[in-house]
């Protein structure tokens, strides 16, 4: 069934079910992987405050603490990549994508993402190569092993590649980033 676009007066296609999937599936790893950011955060900010109040009130501090949050904070850093990727939150210049012809920022634009995709992919490779070099290698005060830290490197980088997969089209064609209502990644 056809649906009229009023703008255009022209037939427009309904969502296929395999566009709403996906547009569900994309809300879905978005919201959890937001989530998961909001939790970490968060620990991370009642464990430093109850540590501090510990060391200054009682006069004890938790040894683990430190070494926790360091290794949430490493997971924050690649699990929310990809998130700051989708809204243009990473360094970038501009001005030469902005000074071309529209063809020619566009070919840019695809540039940018191919070489940021096949970079995504070393780091992939590398990462887990890494996690697997320091696995059986133990964190100095709990005794965790260190390749599940480095594992933030792997799947960091797999998230930030499926993230660019996501926006890639909508950046090349249009150089606009997702928008999110009351945040300006500019005014970092």
């Amino acid at each position: 069934m056809a649906v009229v676009h009023p703008a255009e007066g022209a037939p427009a296609q309904r969502p296929a079910d395999s566009e709403k999937s996906q547009g569900v599936a994309q809300t879905w790893l978005l919201a959890v992987n937001r989530w998961v950011l909001v939790a970490l955060v968060g620990t991370m900010a009642v464990l430093v405050i109850a540590n501090v109040i510990s060391r200054y009130v009682f006069g004890y501090s938790f040894t683990w603490v430190e070494e926790v949050t360091r290794y949430m904070m490493i997971w924050t850093a690649f699990l929310g990549a990809g998130v700051a990727l989708r809204v243009g939150g990473h360094i970038a210049i501009d001005t030469l994508p902005s000074s071309l012809p529209p063809a020619g920022a566009r070919a840019l634009r695809l540039l940018i993402v191919a070489v940021l995709a096949v970079t995504l992919l070393v780091v992939i490779w590398l990462g887990a190569e890494y996690a697997a070099f320091g696995w059986e290698q133990e964190t100095p005060v709990l005794g965790w092993s260190f390749g599940k830290v480095y594992l933030a490197i792997p799947i960091g980088a797999a998230l930030m590649l499926l993230h660019l997969g996501l926006v890639a089209r909508r950046w090349v064609t249009s150089g606009e980033w997702e928008k999110v209502e009351g945040f300006d990644p500019q005014a970092l």
